[in-house]
């Protein structure tokens, strides 16, 4: 059965084909044109390049691509511009790519931009602050719990490509795609929007600091660009790809493999909280039976310094202690890279506890090092970067 979810989640990543929803989701390129751009930045950023470079005539002259280290990111187009850029933490690199795509927007009178998860980190230019004062502040956030959503709020509010920076820049219409890796997450969410309008305001970006981080000192923070904003009018924005699609995909993959396959609403809840869900879902579960969910738990790390691990193999570990016997549990990182782990995840069962003993499996959650806690046990799953990013995944299968 682990090997059946192994599958059913490669599976699932290759059946959200994001470069055939991107080339038919292509808008057409309006009459007048002369300089068009198309930029494409995030985890996903060459695979929905390759879907949109075919569908564009030469009017669009040139191509932004900005993608993290160890993507494969191979485009034969003599338009095209490849940029990498540190990711989870912006470098000099993503600093040089927010300073190069604010050129080229400023140059295009018609951008078409391809937006995907991993935007946030790949193109930065912190404003107000410095890089390293950035880099500890969004650290602080990511150990203190916050979800996605208000991690990337308080980034729209420090940084000037973010929260529709890049279109304030803009010298025509913006044209926007977007495959999200952000539960339940709108335009401005996913990689911070740096074409899309943001309604959040700095008082809401000061209130998460206040709350997941509040011995840092505030930082300045500056408006973002608003919906009602004359600068907004010339924004679209459309959805190629969300999380709840690979859960779909894999509830899909499973269903020719076992009897009943169940889709479970989307979560952000901590990850504990999802442990105990799923340990209490476990002892009514029936043979056969499998429950699927795209998820985005948060955690707070207080563990100084922090071992190797990720969200996914942390949530797996505590599941995994309390198993009842027959019960599996994958949990997985779409983009193949979860936290410093080392895998895109794990799948266990109850063995772990009888392969490592308790001992081993408290040391490994208090020190939040249970990537090598299951690479030991032979549970994790190695993936290496995707070329997607569609947060994460659950399956809790008898």
């Amino acid at each position: 059965m682990r090997e059946t979810l192994r599958v059913a989640f490669t599976g699932a990543l290759a059946a959200v084909d994001l470069t055939a929803r991107v080339a038919r989701a292509m808008p057409a390129t309006p009459r007048g044109v002369r300089r068009g751009l198309l930029l494409a930045v995030g985890k996903a950023s060459p695979a929905m390049a390759r879907g949109a470079l075919p569908a564009v005539d030469a009017r669009i002259a040139r191509a932004l691509v900005v993608a993290p280290d160890g993507t494969e990111a191979e485009l034969d187009d003599p338009r095209v511009e490849l940029m990498r850029a540190s990711h989870p933490d912006p470098d000099a690199r993503s600093v040089a790519a927010g300073r190069r795509a604010m050129e080229l927007v400023r140059q295009s009178d018609y951008v078409i931009a391809l937006v995907s998860g991993g935007a946030s980190s790949l193109i930065c230019l912190p404003r107000g602050v410095s890089l390293a004062r950035y880099v500890r502040v969004v650290r602080a956030l990511l150990l203190g719990g916050a979800t996605a959503r208000e991690v990337n709020l308080v980034r729209r509010h420090l940084c000037a490509v973010k929260g529709g920076g890049l279109a304030r820049r803009a010298a025509g219409p913006v044209r926007t795609l977007i495959a999200s890796d952000v539960i339940r997450g709108e335009a401005q969410d996913v990689g911070s929007g740096p074409t899309a309008p943001d309604p959040t305001t700095c008082a809401q970006a000061r209130a998460v600091l206040r709350r997941h981080a509040p011995r840092l000192a505030l930082p300045p923070l500056h408006e973002s660009l608003k919906p009602t904003s004359a600068a907004a009018r010339g924004l679209r924005v459309r959805f190629v790809a969300r999380p709840q699609d690979l859960a779909r995909a894999l509830a899909g993959e499973l269903q020719a493999r076992l009897d009943s396959v169940r889709v479970l609403e989307a979560s952000v809840a901590p990850a504990d909280v999802l442990a105990r869900e799923y340990l209490a879902r476990a002892q009514t579960l029936r043979p056969g039976q499998a429950l699927v969910r795209s998820a985005e738990p948060s955690l707070v790390v207080d563990a100084s310094p922090a071992g190797r691990g990720g969200r996914s193999t942390h949530l797996a570990t505590l599941v995994a202690r309390h198993l009842p016997q027959g019960v599996i549990f994958l949990a997985g990182a779409s983009d193949g890279v979860d936290g410093n782990s080392g895998s895109a995840g794990a799948v266990v069962d109850a063995t772990l506890l009888a392969r490592v003993g308790e001992e081993a499996i408290a040391r490994a959650l208090a020190a939040f090092d249970t990537g090598r806690l299951l690479a030991s046990a032979g549970m994790t799953v190695t993936l290496g970067p995707t070329g997607s990013n569609l947060a994460d995944v659950h399956v809790l299968a008898r």
